[in-house]
């Protein structure tokens, strides 16, 4: 898995060692992508966890945008954001996890409980077929 450290909009800060020993699946996204990142990344977490029910805790969901050319509009919207019940995403501010990204797609990853990449893919739709294989994917790893 590659080393990362990112807070959410909320501060809550996420690195590679605090996802350690759960099955990750990480999408992230370009700024400008923020809006298809969002619908896919909430279409894949919800089927997730109804899917996976009792066992979604022993997964980790980790959303987030390549956020190094953020502006003031940009900044103001997440303060703002802060007092809304939104899902956690990762501000990429250094460019950790840019590697990869494709503009108007989602970089898809799913990482064992070891860190080993098992899974990537871009994503411009979640298709049911891809969310199957992906809860095929990780009750094997659970």
């Amino acid at each position: 898995m590659p080393q990362f450290h990112m807070k959410d909009q909320y501060g809550q800060s996420y690195s590679e060692t605090s996802v350690k020993g759960k099955p990750v699946v990480i999408m992230g996204c370009f700024l400008r992508d923020l809006e298809l990142c969002r619908k896919l990344g909430r279409k894949l977490y919800w089927k997730m966890q109804n899917l996976l029910w009792k066992d979604s805790s022993k997964v980790q969901f980790l959303l987030y945008l390549d956020f190094r050319e953020t502006n003031k509009l940009v900044e103001d919207y997440l303060e703002e954001s802060k007092t809304k019940q939104y899902e956690s995403i990762l501000l990429d501010r250094k460019g950790h996890l840019t590697d990869g990204l494709r503009k108007g797609e989602s970089y898809l990853r799913i990482y064992n409980k070891s860190g080993k990449l098992i899974f990537s893919s871009y994503q411009e739709h979640m298709e049911n077929d891809l969310i199957e294989e992906i809860y095929g994917i990780l009750k094997k790893e659970l």
